[in-house]
């Protein structure tokens, strides 16, 4: 029997059609996502047009030539592929426009994951519209999980397409704006698939050293600037291995409860958190209030310090590495990840 192109075509159709309804949960998901990157990638504009507006402070205005000057080093310092990068800048007007949900096994440090194509498993999920965030962390959380809502001032397309600055990261440090940029740049040039972990500790880690080396040739006569980044970083970093060193006490804890019944299992889950924060009040940070979000946070849970882990759990693996095999060359360094691993 002949099959006429019109049977072809209404066969590919029906299969498309059964594709989209097995995953129209994933469809629907990225169609929002990709409605809210084109509402903020269109209406971004070139960070020229505030450089020349009137009505834009010049407080801002020097933040917006940092953007360039800090492009400008990740380009020249770490061969970085950001001349097409941070070229225009949304006007957020203060507001929150980005929200990432995350979850975790109530007595487990496992985190709940989504599949995506192309990006395999990934440990959160990000949101345009802050009231989907927060009908899926009170879904996740009615079946029991940990979970954790929060906004981000920040998101790479992993380089597929011009990512915008969004204007409320321009009230950062100088510091800290450097090690923004640097770190989401870092996503541009190594995003392995099912390796949120090390991806984003290994952007944290280029960040912030990356960050550093700006401060120190951009600010060669003001040691302020650097001092103040480098004791948050030690405060980071003292926090991190806190949490570290906390790890797996509680994988024991839970280990231990496993059998005993939900009740039993909250009550010695609470103070096993009780203690991490009172432990957490003896430690001495530069910034006496740098701990407090933890400490003052009674929603502290097991998806917030698997959010430690998944941006700080191995910087001091990534640190004993950069001196040993990459003779602390950053560069070098991250050439090294991006031609020995097949990345996205």
């Amino acid at each position: 029997m002949k099959i006429s192109s019109r049977h072809i075509a209404g066969i590919f159709l029906v299969i498309v059609a059964l594709i989209v309804a097995a995953k129209w949960e994933l469809v629907s998901y990225g169609l929002m996502q990709a409605k809210g990157q084109w509402e903020v990638i269109s209406k971004a504009q070139p960070l020229e047009d505030f450089l020349e507006s009137d009505e834009v402070p010049d407080s801002i205005k020097q933040k917006i030539l940092l953007v360039n000057e800090i492009k400008s080093y990740a380009v020249t310092e770490l061969n970085m592929p950001a001349s097409d990068q941070y070229t225009k800048m949304y006007d957020q007007k203060g507001k929150d426009i980005l929200w990432v949900v995350t979850a975790s096994h109530p007595y487990q440090l496992s985190n709940y994951s989504w599949e995506f194509p192309f990006l395999g498993k990934v440990e959160y999920k990000g949101f345009f519209i802050y009231d989907k965030a927060l009908e899926l962390e009170s879904e996740l959380r009615s079946k029991g999980y940990d979970t954790r809502l929060r906004s981000v001032g920040a998101w790479s397309t992993l380089g597929w397409l011009n990512d915008p600055i969004l204007s409320n990261v321009l009230a950062y440090s100088e510091g800290r704006l450097a090690e923004m940029i640097i770190h989401e740049l870092t996503h541009d040039v190594v995003y392995i698939k099912d390796s949120v972990n090390f991806n984003e500790n290994l952007a944290s880690f280029i960040g912030a050293k990356g960050a550093v080396g700006f401060l120190q040739k951009h600010y060669p006569n003001d040691s302020t600037i650097l001092s103040r980044y480098k004791k948050r970083l030690t405060d980071k970093e003292t926090l991190n291995t806190f949490i570290s060193g906390w790890l797996p006490r509680f994988k024991r804890v839970y280990q231990e409860i496993r059998h005993l019944s939900v009740v039993e299992k909250e009550q010695i889950k609470y103070e096993t958190f009780e203690n991490f924060k009172a432990e957490l009040k003896e430690v001495q940070f530069f910034n006496p209030d740098y701990g407090k979000f933890i400490i003052e946070n009674p929603d502290f849970n097991n998806a917030h310090l698997l959010s430690y882990k998944r941006y700080g759990g191995t910087q001091s693996v990534l640190e004993e590495e950069f001196k040993r095999e990459h003779h602390s060359d950053l560069k070098k360094m991250l050439n090294y990840y991006a031609t020995h691993f097949n990345s996205l």
